[in-house]
């Protein structure tokens, strides 16, 4: 039985973002797959999360250590403003929280803005919905990996909340019987 709620920082991972009408065609040809339709994630056999934020806005997390290598062409490219016209960087500071265990959704009925049950359902361990909202007032990018051990949400926000962020969900968390690490 997994815990009743763990929240965790997966601080490691290389996280990169661009936009613009030209984006996917580039990326394309970079060897990235970017998810067919707005708000949608996919995981490719790497480790390398491509989510498709509305239309033409991609951000991109290695998720295992070979997604870092797969992603270092674009983030190379974008930080040295070598992309065709029509991509432009997306700065990718995000702190980011991962949720698991089995009381998630509880935490989200205090905290979020909406209803994740959906979310889960519609979620494998490898793809999903991308939700844009807030969570005790703070805008957040959110997914969920379902698999065998259950629900992993995934929480990108705002760096600047970093410590109001992680402290408030921390006393709910520890209210729920979880933990931190």
């Amino acid at each position: 039985m997994s815990a009743s709620l763990v929240l965790t920082t997966p601080s490691t991972r290389t996280r990169v973002g661009c936009k613009g009408p030209a984006a996917e065609s580039w990326l394309a040809q970079l060897g990235i797959t970017v998810p067919h339709g707005a708000n949608r994630y996919s995981i490719d056999s790497r480790g390398l999360l491509v989510a498709r934020l509305a239309t033409s806005e991609f951000l991109f997390e290695s998720m295992q250590a070979d997604a870092a290598s797969a992603l270092a062409p674009a983030k190379h490219a974008l930080e040295q403003a070598d992309m065709p016209s029509g991509v432009y960087p997306v700065l990718r500071q995000d702190f980011v929280i991962e949720i698991s265990g089995s009381r998630p959704h509880e935490l989200f009925a205090q905290t979020c803005a909406v209803d994740l049950v959906p979310v889960e359902r519609d979620s494998s361990a490898t793809a999903g919905p991308v939700i844009l909202t807030s969570m005790i007032g703070v805008s957040v990018v959110i997914t969920c990996r379902t698999d065998s051990d259950g629900p992993r949400f995934t929480v990108w926000s705002d760096p600047s909340y970093r410590h109001y962020f992680w402290h408030q969900l921390a006393a709910i968390a520890t209210e729920l019987g979880g933990l931190t690490t």
